[in-house]
């Protein structure tokens, strides 16, 4: 499966560029053929209120590195070094009057899956839901976790 993506992904240098990304990114390849935790590259969410996103630097400081021997990787250096400094970047879903701490949901063992999806998902384009009734449902018990805080002036500014 890992070399189906990564030669679909790899394959010409316009398949590096995708819709809504500079460059084309696996997170089942980075995940779980690699075994990066998602922390390694959304630094911040395991003790911040921000999963940040990469930037390209921190994408070069893996990719110097000889990775593996497969022809795509000097495509994918190629396609680095002309990349602007944060290559993805996405708007959040979030609205402005909410409060999301992703470092309190990582301590208290949510994982990422949770609420992003698999990594799969993620890859397909799945984006982290942000109902408030998928929240309240957690915080209410009824996923599977303990009932935490409902009180509005937690979340909502």
């Amino acid at each position: 499966m890992a070399l189906i993506v990564a030669d679909l992904l790899f394959s010409t240098e316009e398949g590096l560029a995708s819709k809504n990304k500079a460059i084309a990114f696996s997170h089942e390849l980075h995940g779980a053929n690699i075994g990066l935790d998602c922390t390694h590259c959304h630094t911040g969410a395991r003790l911040g209120y921000k999963a940040h996103f990469p930037s390209k630097q921190d994408c070069l400081d893996c990719h110097r590195i000889p990775l593996t021997d497969s022809a795509g990787i000097p495509k994918l250096d190629s396609a680095l070094q002309k990349a602007k400094a944060m290559p993805w970047q996405t708007e959040s879903r979030i609205p402005a009057y909410v409060i999301f701490h992703h470092g309190v949901h990582a301590k208290a063992n949510i994982s990422c899956e949770t609420c992003h999806g698999s990594l799969a998902e993620i890859d397909r384009g799945k984006r982290a839901s942000v109902k408030m009734g998928e929240c309240l449902a957690c915080h209410r018990g009824e996923k599977g976790f303990a009932p935490s805080a409902t009180d509005c002036a937690r979340c909502h500014r």
